[in-house]
């Protein structure tokens, strides 16, 4: 094995590689290092633990997945936004399988608060996102929006059912789009 060292952007990509081939539960320390052709120890300079690889591992992957989801998005309605979001992940999770739905269910039921953290952090980019997104409408009927249900409420309420959407492997977003086009459209 040659010992030279790596970088940190090669043991990801490779990790990156891994998971699209194998899925999440391939990255650990080892694997990792032979697939760098390096000496585990390496992948440890960066990495102090296989908890801190697989969340820089899924961090990597959803900068991939969320930098192609925003490109050129402003333009669009909040329900397109929403239906574009919905494909790109669904279209990330074709290049690494079960991606989205193994990293939620393991960071949510893990102890491990820092899997959690990064989780919330880039679920809250994209809600985020999305409340620009429905701020930046111009065809959204305003009086639907009270004390009762803010647009943050109605961001939440709209990714708490795409999450359920792409963990039950829905085909497309189709119900939800519904949904929002009868509440925050006027006719």
């Amino acid at each position: 094995m040659n010992k030279i060292v790596t970088s940190r952007e090669n043991i990801l990509m490779k990790s990156k590689e891994m998971v699209a081939e194998h899925g999440l539960q391939s990255i650990n320390m080892r694997a990792v290092a032979e697939k760098c052709d390096v000496a585990v120890g390496s992948v440890y300079n960066y990495f102090p633990s296989k908890n801190d690889l697989l969340i820089a591992t899924v961090a990597s992957i959803w900068r991939e997945l969320l930098f192609d989801a925003v490109e050129d998005t402003a333009q669009l309605s909040f329900t397109e936004n929403v239906k574009s979001l919905f494909f790109k992940i669904k279209k990330g999770e074709e290049k690494y399988p079960l991606f989205f739905s193994l990293h939620a269910i393991s960071f949510t039921r893990s102890s491990k608060p820092k899997g959690k953290e990064a989780m919330n952090q880039y679920f809250d980019t994209i809600k985020a996102y999305l409340l620009a997104s429905l701020e930046s409408d111009p065809l959204v009927d305003s009086s639907f929006f009270s004390n009762a249900c803010t647009q943050n409420d109605f961001v939440d309420f709209v990714f708490s059912n795409m999450i359920t959407l792409l963990l039950k492997q829905a085909a497309s977003c189709d119900i939800l789009i519904e949904i929002i086009n009868k509440t925050i459209y006027s006719k």
